[in-house]
């Protein structure tokens, strides 16, 4: 039976197929079909999946595509969000310029459509924007430009109120945004006024657990007054948990590349791990140790680990991923210092610089011989570094596995 609302463009103009602007006629849409552009709705997508129909906008702003996946889930709830966010993502119409707020929604769609911007930055740009800049999300980058004294005004209230570091994050962010409006589209603005936004140097935190810091990470007793003794530490904590703190202490990899960990990452027989989801969008592949590859090969027969396609799947989101793991209460202190801790031990243990860098995922410019490795194809080559970096474990804490 032909279903009438749902039409596609003559030949000639054709791009897109189109469904009519009512509820039936989108639930009416096959399956596994594709894009289809709703009827009278400038912009607005229903993107028919396999198993899932999502609604989608596409607009252009400053003459590139943009394109926001919505999480409406009926036609009516995608027509009003669609509206809501073709506002925040339009020009603005009148003579005043374009403003802070839509050069950084502008910036980061770009990065994105590039591959150039992981979702935790674009994350954190959203939240400084609306955390430190809600007073000058409205302000145009013409204004901007030409306050100097407003922007030292706000370097200093920023490291005032905030410390250096969220400083630093936040003046970042409005220099890039303002840079790049001003390469692509704004070619009339003043150039940006670094010396008065200037970047503070921190030094690096001395983050990395002494091995008696190591050893409470793992397993200490406390006992509150008048209260019997507590047990606390990593290997208290559940399966799930557990392997997932044990792996960030054997790879040094960061929180959100071994939380989006999927098993088709994992090579257990020939022992490598490959991190997919990594920081400035360069996934690396590194060998595993003898003891993570046996840790995560009794992990994944274990009873208590539900199936999955994800290595550590979340409890609480189906069909989900385990996301911004901590554990204060157990006395685990943040991921982030087993990275400092697996880099420090690497140099005990007396790792080149080079097998650094591969191993965590940094990149290897910086000069002209570097850029000629293959980090692949001397993944081997860093075997019997992972395993020496086990054994020092193993020496801290005893048996992991």
């Amino acid at each position: 039976m032909k279903v009438v609302s749902i039409r596609q463009k003559p030949e000639a103009t054709r791009s897109l197929k189109v469904v009519a602007a009512n509820q039936k006629s989108i639930d009416a849409l096959p399956f596994d079909s594709g894009a289809w552009n709703v009827e009278g709705v400038p912009g607005l997508y229903v993107r028919c999946q396999v198993k899932t129909k999502t609604f989608r906008l596409e607009r252009r702003v400053f003459g590139e595509l943009v394109k926001q996946t919505l999480l409406a889930t009926t036609l009516k709830d995608a027509k009003a969000e669609a509206a809501k966010t073709w506002t925040k993502m339009k020009p603005p119409t009148t003579s005043g310029g374009v403003t802070l707020s839509i050069a950084v929604e502008a910036y980061i769609q770009n990065r994105l459509s590039m591959k150039k911007m992981a979702p935790i930055t674009e994350k954190l740009a959203r939240y400084n924007l609306t955390k430190y800049l809600d007073h000058w999300k409205d302000r145009t980058l013409e204004r901007i430009g030409a306050d100097r004294p407003g922007i030292a005004a706000l370097h200093q209230m920023l490291t005032a109120k905030h410390g250096p570091a969220t400083c630093n994050q936040v003046m970042r962010l409005v220099a890039a945004v303002y840079r790049w409006s001003k390469d692509r589209t704004h070619l009339d603005l003043p150039d940006w006024p670094r010396k008065v936004a200037e970047i503070h140097v921190i030094p690096a935190r001395d983050w990395a657990y002494s091995p008696d810091e190591l050893r409470a990470w793992w397993s200490a007793t406390e006992k509150p007054k008048g209260g019997k003794e507590v047990q606390k530490g990593v290997s208290t904590l559940g399966p799930i948990k557990r392997a997932w703190w044990l792996t960030a202490l054997l790879t040094g990899a960061r929180k959100g590349s071994i939380e989006a960990l999927r098993w088709t990452d994992v090579d257990l027989s020939k022992r490598v791990i490959r991190f997919s989801v990594t920081k400035g969008d360069r996934p690396y592949s590194v060998p595993m140790s003898d003891t993570l590859a046996e840790l995560l090969a009794q992990y994944q027969g274990s009873p208590d680990v539900p199936p999955s396609q994800w290595v550590f799947p979340s409890p609480v989101i189906d069909g989900g991923h385990l996301v911004d793991v901590k554990n204060p209460n157990e006395g685990v202190g943040p991921a982030h210092r087993l990275r400092h801790t697996f880099r420090t031990t690497l140099a005990e243990l007396g790792a080149s610089p080079d097998q650094a860098r591969m191993l965590m995922g940094h990149s290897m410019a910086g000069d002209v011989s570097r850029g000629y490795i293959s980090a692949p194809l001397v993944v081997e080559s860093l075997r019997p570094v992972t395993n020496a970096v086990s054994a020092h474990y193993t020496r801290v804490l005893g048996s992991l596995v």
